[in-house]
């Protein structure tokens, strides 16, 4: 190809040197887009006039189009025949006689691409008095039709299925719906073979858990606004099945693509999943989505399993559970001590009928999270940490006070409606998971991360001392309910207060750490600045126990 009116192109040795070639362009797009084909029109042709070396312009002859071969996977649209050129210097409008039927005939919806370029070629031959006939050169036959406009319009009626959800699925959506309606967002899951480069996924589905009833759920509307929302053509979900019991919508995504172009689009949507969007994705009802094989997606309804085990309840705090030092109740927890955790409830998880068999040996920590997160992790798993200070892993910590920083856990405000079910005095509330760790998996043990050199955060662990690394195994996703799982959730540590627990004795080492107005990061759940006015006026915060 040679660019129109390009000035540095005058001899046929030139050509070589600047100009574009064209079959190797196009063997390079076809080879790095095999999830695609690739049409390649070439809607101007004129003669260019190339000058010998040693003659003058006099003696110039000229070139028009050459006939090339398309590639598989590719589709070739020249404005004109081999040999031709294109006469548009009669031309009044903007685009030439072939660009405007091209764009006359674009938009069409589910008509195949060569049956476009054949109307398009026939109108341009009829109008040109037939002193131009584009030629279409067709790489697509094992393709099946390929539509440069398609549209589907489904029908719920022909996806509803019949059959009520399975009990296990039903649990799982339950708590997706819990959890929908504390965050205002739906919960992401992602299966771990997304993540794993050394498998191939061939069907990969798009699961939707939407809070409507079917019978009136608009199909074609909900999935134009979700495609617009995560930004993917509607025309790439296939739905197989719309289950009832709420509405859940099963598709398969991407099904013509090769399996790294599917993982690479998915942790695409990953990204793209930001707060705001997951509030406007809540606002359309949706309180669930999953993205992974069907087989992840029946390993996510074993997680129903995870339950409360109310005879290991406590509350720690003088005249409840409570002790001074590291624990000496000879218990074996591993080779690093146990402190109490003072102040704050643990619900305590069921894991396992012998859970000291089980656990001898493992050592306890804490894992803050933000308030969104906590159900998350109990029902999709918890994932390795983002911010790498000590090494890539999964993030723990010996001290519920250096957990329950904002940075880790979140401080929410408890609204009015609910603090009745939590307690009637309580204003404030954060919660942090507890864990057991094997010794073995703890890879390495640091420093704090905060910047709180100046302050001691926990008077019975260093600073230099206070951040776990865990084996993650390599795994995106650790599942608790995996036996073979480095870390294992056997609590919910919850901390109710009736003022912003940031007035506590305890959390003063807050304020000469870090500790920013950035919800992303530092979840106050108030103003900094008010806070420090709270504290400067000598505010004080009581820990609600009951």
């Amino acid at each position: 190809m040679i660019p129109v009116d390009d000035a540095v192109i005058e001899t046929e040795r030139d050509i070589q040197d600047f100009s574009v070639n064209i079959e190797r362009t196009l063997s390079r797009l076809v080879t790095r887009n095999s999830s695609y084909v690739t049409i390649l029109i070439l809607d101007c042709c004129q003669p260019y006039w190339l000058q010998p070396p040693t003659t003058s312009r006099s003696t110039a002859r000229g070139k028009s189009l050459d006939e090339i071969q398309p590639l598989p996977g590719s589709f070739i649209q020249f404005a004109c025949d081999a040999n031709q050129t294109v006469d548009d210097s009669g031309e009044r409008d903007r685009n030439c006689l072939f660009t405007k039927h091209l764009l006359d005939n674009i938009g069409r919806k589910n008509v195949d691409v060569a049956d476009i370029f054949l109307d398009i070629s026939k109108n341009v031959y009829h109008e040109s008095n037939r002193s131009q006939k584009p030629l279409s050169m067709n790489g697509l036959d094992r393709y099946g039709r390929v539509f440069l406009n398609e549209v589907i319009e489904p029908d719920i009626k022909d996806f509803l299925s019949k059959q009520l959800l399975p009990h296990d699925e039903k649990v799982y959506y339950d708590r997706c719906k819990e959890y929908c309606q504390l965050t205002k967002q739906p919960l992401i899951s992602v299966g771990d073979e997304i993540f794993d480069d050394t498998t191939e996924v061939t069907s990969l589905l798009l699961v939707l858990g939407i809070e409507e009833d079917p019978n009136l759920f608009d199909l074609k509307d909900f999935l134009a606004q979700f495609c617009r929302k995560i930004n993917i053509p509607v025309v790439d979900l296939q739905v197989q099945q719309i289950q009832i019991g709420s509405c859940i919508v099963i598709t398969e995504i991407w099904n013509k693509f090769k399996s790294s172009d599917k993982k690479v689009r998915v942790k695409m949507i990953c990204k793209s999943l930001t707060q705001k969007l997951l509030q406007k994705l809540g606002l359309m009802k949706i309180f669930f989505i999953f993205m992974g094989t069907i087989e992840s997606l029946k390993r996510q309804f074993s997680r129903t399993e995870i339950r409360l085990n109310p005879e290991y309840d406590r509350i720690y705090a003088p005249g409840h559970t409570f002790w001074e030092g590291a624990n000496n109740d000879r218990k074996d927890r591993g080779n690093q001590p146990y402190y109490c955790p003072v102040g704050w409830k643990r619900f305590s998880l069921y894991v396992t009928d012998n859970f000291y068999g089980k656990f001898k040996g493992w050592c306890i920590c804490y894992h803050g999270t933000k308030f969104a997160y906590g159900l998350s992790i109990l029902l999709s798993g918890l994932k390795p940490a983002t911010r790498i200070a000590h090494g890539a892993g999964v993030y723990a910590t010996p001290s519920v006070k250096y957990a329950c920083h904002p940075r880790y856990a979140e401080v929410r405000l408890i609204e009015e409606q609910h603090r009745s079910k939590i307690f009637k005095s309580g204003s404030y509330m954060q919660y942090v998971l507890e864990c057991r760790v094997h010794p073995d998996n703890i890879e390495k043990i640091g420093k704090e991360t905060l910047n709180a050199r100046s302050t001691a955060i926990d008077p019975n662990i260093s600073n230099e001392s206070i951040e776990w690394v865990i084996n993650h195994q390599n795994k995106n996703i650790v599942d608790f309910n995996d036996p073979k799982s480095s870390i294992v959730c056997t609590g919910i540590l919850m901390r109710v207060t009736d003022n912003h627990p940031g007035l506590l004795f305890e959390s003063q080492w807050w304020f000469p750490s870090h500790l920013c107005e950035k919800q992303e990061c530092c979840a106050l759940g108030i103003d900094l600045s008010k806070l420090k006015r709270q504290r400067n006026d000598g505010n004080t915060c009581n820990i609600i126990l009951e």
